[in-house]
């Protein structure tokens, strides 16, 4: 298998899926798997420089995800890539108890042995932008902050009551967080 430049969980399938069509039309061979492969399906892509892990976490608990999702990067770590990503949404719509990124970045920085974890929300081709650490999202060709969004301030499972990241992140870990 060629140098790996990217292995990637994504946090549900559709998120998975948008991040191997970024790489593939940024023409990076890759990958994307349903659940982790066998070594000899594996060995089939050769060729890629990038392999994907599509999950659940989206819509999970913090218990579930401290059993699957620290199985799933303990993998991910195997491939030995230049970069782990966990894609998450860029509504970083979760909470403590349902799809916690919070939760996600503490296993992360345990299976990888990290100090610090950068992260970059948004998707400025579906319209939502970060700016001073705030999260927008448009509408109908009109934009608002997250928390005040007419879908996503009212999801039924994990609605954005607030638009400041760190704040938002900081009721799911107690991980200190900062702007650069």
């Amino acid at each position: 298998m060629q140098d790996l430049l990217l292995s990637y969980y994504g946090d549900d399938l559709t998120g998975s899926t948008d991040v191997m069509e970024a790489l593939e039309l940024g023409g990076v061979p890759t990958v994307l798997f349903m659940r982790q492969p066998d070594p000899a399906l594996l060995s089939r892509f050769g060729q890629c420089r990038a392999i994907g892990l599509a999950g659940t976490s989206r819509s999970e608990a913090p218990q579930w995800m401290d059993t699957h999702l620290r199985d799933a990067f303990a993998w991910l770590k195997t491939l030995n890539a230049a970069i782990c990503h966990y894609k998450v949404c860029s509504t970083f719509d979760s909470s403590p108890t349902i799809g916690s990124i919070g939760r996600a970045i503490e296993i992360g920085r345990s299976v990888f042995a990290q100090d610090s974890v950068p992260l970059l929300v948004g998707a400025p081709q579906l319209k939502r932008y970060t700016a001073f650490g705030h999260l927008f999202a448009a509408y109908r060709d009109q934009y608002f902050r997250i928390d005040r969004h007419p879908v996503m301030s009212r999801h039924p499972t994990t609605p954005m009551d607030e638009s400041d990241l760190l704040i938002h992140l900081s009721r799911q870990t107690a991980l200190s967080s900062g702007l650069v």
